[in-house]
Order: C-alpha cells, then structure tokens, then sequence
C-alpha cells in the first residue's frame, strides 16, 4: 500500500500543544524571554571580556553591576512615574470625564446626533481609561520583577560562559547544526541594536518635546516610547496615546496637536525611514509578516509579545530554515508498507 506520510499532522499537533502551553503559562515564559534577549544582547560583551583575559568571574560580576545599575534606574523611572500617576487618577477621570462631555456637546451643536455615541458603552471614559491601564500593566508587571529578570539573565550568561570557555580550549563541537544555531544570536543583536538605536535617539527627541512643552512624566513616557519602538506597526501609536492624553487634560489642545505632529515628525524619520531600511535588507521580512506576528505573539504572550514579535519572529524563521536543511536526514514519523 501507499505510504501515509503523518509527519505534517504530528508537527501541526505538536505546534497547536506548543503554544497552547506557552499561552498557559506566559507570565512566567515571558520573564525568562526578556532574560534571554538582554542576555544574547551582553553576550558580546562577555566575549570582550574574556578574550582580553579576564576570568569569567570578574567578568560576570561586571555585567551583573550592569544590569543591577539599569534595572535600578529603570525601576526608579517607573516606580516614581507609577507612583505620582496614581495620585493624580482622580484628576486624570475627571479632566477625561469634562473632556468627553465638551466633544459630545460640540457635536451635538453641530447637528449630529449623539445618543447613539452615548449608547455605546465601548467609547465610555472609564472604558478607554481601564483598557490603556490593564495595557500598561501587562508591560510593568514584567519590568516590574527586575530581580527575577537579572537573576535569570545572570544564569544565562554563565552558561554562555561556559560555552565560551570550552570553545577556548578546543572543546569547540564541529557540528553544523551548532554553527548556524550560533549565528541566530548574531541576528537577533543586529535586529536590537537597529532598533534600539532608533528608538533611543526617538525618544531623546520625544523626550525634549514634552519637556519644552511641559507634559507630566516626560522620563517615564520617552522610556516606554524606547520599549514600544520594539514594537512593529503599532508602537508609534502606543507610544502617542499617553503623552497626547496627558497633554490635552492638561495643557489644551494646542499643546495636544503640537506634540502630535512633533511625535509624527520624529517617528516618520526614525521609525519609518531608518529601521525599516535596515530591518528589511537583515532579515527579509514583509510587512505583512511582521503584523501577523504582532498579532500572534501579542495573544500568546500579552502586552511583551507584542514588544518580543519580531525577535521572536527572527527566531522561529531562522530554526525552520535550519531543520529544513537537514530534514532530508529524518527518516521518521512515516508507517511501514503493509
């Protein structure tokens, strides 16, 4: 009889269990995603260090002081931002409220009916205000466990140590199927550098903008506008909400449609223009592709999904590339002639 080849159905069952599994239980996987990424990210700076002699203690006690430093720092921007964002809520609900009322009323001078718009519950202030909290929230409760997160990045780096050091004395395995697993590393650097780079100096522009303007928690928004620049498509626009909000309850809305266009200016020639020349000509990734993996990554893994899509992305790209070079040596998962 035929052969009845079910490897497609054993690998498509073993994927919808994958991430099934990885859906479960993504408050804990994403800890150790995000130790993983800053880890291949330092790991050429732990290879610096050795290669001039140092021994892999110091060298590790130098990085740690590294990230205990940023993740003290980061924790001083959000905690302090959190904190007096929390004593201006009230402010925040009512200004929304008064703000929501006045767009109503404009309308109805207008002409238009606006029952409709009052009948549906989606557009209600307390509706808008709790999505974008729950949102911020999936991302600073991840941040937020910046122990766990060096902890684990600490003990990742000593493995890479470790590799490092055996492949110094010669122990160094031969196998190609560990030479191209090494060079996945090298493209998830590139791909973070090119965007780090961008959305540094992004938020060092936006950052200056709020600060001339005189928007509450300018530190605090240009770090998430770093975080959200990780996130293809859609960051620019996460990265817009908070400041225009803040800056229309506060300031008006002058103050709101000139930092709308200045956010529009800096990010068309950072994020439009910059990283999308460099992103497509690395990796070879359609736009399409890099908003289906948002979309997938984000229901896995919650708000840092969306940050990790396209590293991610990177990742399972460049496995399937691999273990399709060698799949001619598989031989199994098909049944015997009868």
């Amino acid at each position: 009889m035929k052969k009845i080849n079910i490897r497609p159905l054993l690998i498509l069952a073993s994927l919808v269990i994958i991430v099934a599994g990885m859906h479960a239980i993504a408050p804990v996987l994403n800890l150790f995603l995000v130790a993983l990424l800053i880890a291949v990210s330092l790991d050429p700076l732990l290879g610096l260090l050795l290669k001039r002699g140092w021994s892999k203690s110091l060298s590790l006690t130098v990085i740690i002081m590294i990230l205990v430093i940023i993740a003290v720092f980061l924790t001083i921007i959000l905690g302090v931002g959190i904190s007096e964002m929390s004593d201006k809520v009230p402010f925040y609900q009512e200004r929304v409220s008064e703000v929501y009322q006045e767009g109503l009323e404009s309308l109805a001078t207008k002409g238009i009916n606006i029952e409709d718009i009052e009948n549906l519950e989606v557009f209600t202030p307390e509706k808008l205000f709790n999505l974008s909290t729950s949102f911020l929230g999936g991302i600073f409760s991840t941040f937020g466990n910046s122990v766990f997160v060096v902890l684990l990045t600490v003990f990742i780096l000593i493995e890479f140590a470790n590799i490092r050091i055996k492949a110094s004395q010669g122990g160094k395995s031969e196998d190609k199927l560990i030479n191209r697993f090494s060079g996945l590393g090298a493209d998830l650097r590139k791909y973070i550098s090119i965007t780090a780079l961008s959305g540094f100096f992004g938020a060092i522009g936006q950052l200056i903008l709020m600060l001339v303007l005189g928007v509450d928690f300018p530190v605090m928004w240009a770090f998430l506008s770093f975080l959200f620049n990780f996130i293809p498509n859609i960051g620019f626009f996460l990265t817009l909400i908070g400041p225009a909000i803040l800056a229309l309850l506060e300031l008006g809305w002058i103050s709101c449609l000139i930092l709308i266009v200045g956010f529009v200016i800096i990010n068309s020639l950072f994020d439009n223009v910059i990283k999308p020349k460099f992103v497509g000509k690395e990796f070879n990734i359609s736009i399409l592709m890099i908003f289906l993996s948002l979309l997938f990554w984000s229901w896995v893994l919650g708000a840092i999904g969306a940050i990790l899509s396209v590293p991610l992305t990177i990742t399972v790209k460049r496995i399937w590339e691999i273990f399709s070079e060698n799949k001619g040596d598989d031989k199994a998962f098909r049944t015997p002639e009868d």
